[in-house]
């Protein structure tokens, strides 16, 4: 599987969520306007953060108190997904590693998405996930 395939692999994850009409602050607008680093079309990470959140709606069949607080969970794993490949390419970038930081980083989603769902919801999230990341050591 080449890095573009694995990417594609990790995007298609990510866009698995819903939209939200969240209030956003200057930081927040700061970091969310900021480029993606696989995407070369001027995709930003407020636009990911938003493909994933509305495909996790429909997905998770979230709530409207859930959106809010799933909103910030995507937020901090597509940002700390965004700033873990810009640090691997400087390192030097290859498969394995990209695979480690994508398994580290959904499933720490996952660890911060498990008090939000109801057990239903969660036992979706977690089939989808060990579908997804095999290999992955799950709490």
């Amino acid at each position: 599987m080449s890095i573009r395939q694995l990417a594609f692999v990790l995007l298609t994850s990510l866009f698995f969520s819903a939209q939200a009409q969240v209030p956003a602050t200057t930081t927040t607008d700061k970091v969310e306007q900021e480029k993606f680093v696989f995407l070369n079309n001027g995709a930003t990470v407020g636009m990911i953060i938003k493909s994933v959140l509305k495909a996790d709606t429909k997905r998770l069949k979230l709530t409207d108190p859930q959106v809010p607080k799933a909103r910030d969970v995507i937020r901090k794993a597509v940002v700390s997904y965004n700033d873990g490949v810009k640090a691997l390419k400087k390192s030097g970038m290859n498969q394995n590693k990209l695979r480690t930081l994508a398994i580290e980083i959904e499933t720490e989603k996952l660890r911060g998405y498990k008090p939000l769902l109801t057990p239903e919801q969660y036992t979706l999230l977690v089939s989808q996930h060990r579908k997804m990341y095999p290999e992955a050591k799950l709490p």
